[in-house]
């Protein structure tokens, strides 16, 4: 199932080098997930944290690709005698344009990823545990500090089932090396 996401950023990196963009740059970054729609039921309204890896091509003239690795999880929420928690493990990329047509300052992102969400329940001894792999679509605004350090704010959609989305807002802080 992990060809798909392969191909798409490896397609990515091959079009940013072939353009004759500046040389990729990695980071990491630091992530508040808050649960929205079904999702903020599931977790009690519980925001969770995430981590990831990243690396950034940048095209020129404002325009930049970043394919990303994601792992956010949500703390355990507590139903009576029902605990309930849930997590992901997001492999993706987003298109990033720079306001100012440099990578600097304002920017807005849209990207689209395959998530890797896992669920479980525990009542007493019994426990339940439900894996499934979906799409997850992101769009949000962001602002480039200096070279290194930046701030997002992202809305992240994905749909488990017909009667439950996973969405939530997300905010980061991203390092680039």
């Amino acid at each position: 199932m992990l060809t798909l996401p392969r191909l798409t950023l490896a397609t990515l990196a091959a079009a940013a080098l072939s353009l004759g963009a500046e040389a990729p740059r990695y980071g990491v970054q630091g992530l508040v997930n808050l649960p929205l729609g079904d999702l903020k039921d599931f977790v009690d309204n519980k925001p969770g944290p995430g981590i990831g890896v990243h690396g950034t091509f940048d095209l020129g003239d404002g325009h930049m690709v970043r394919p990303r690795l994601d792992y956010s999880i949500y703390p355990e929420a507590t139903f009576g005698s029902v605990k309930q928690t849930a997590s992901n493990l997001s492999l993706g990329g987003d298109y990033l344009y720079f306001v100012a047509g440099k990578p600097e300052g304002l920017y807005l992102t849209g990207g689209l990823a395959v998530v890797r969400w896992s669920f479980e329940s525990k009542l007493g001894p019994l426990k339940e545990t439900s894996d499934t792999t979906k799409f997850g679509l992101a769009a949000g605004v962001g602002y480039q500090w200096n070279a290194t350090v930046g701030t997002e704010a992202r809305f992240l959609h994905s749909r488990i089932a017909k009667g439950f989305q996973a969405n939530a807002l997300q905010a980061g802080v991203t390092v680039r090396f």
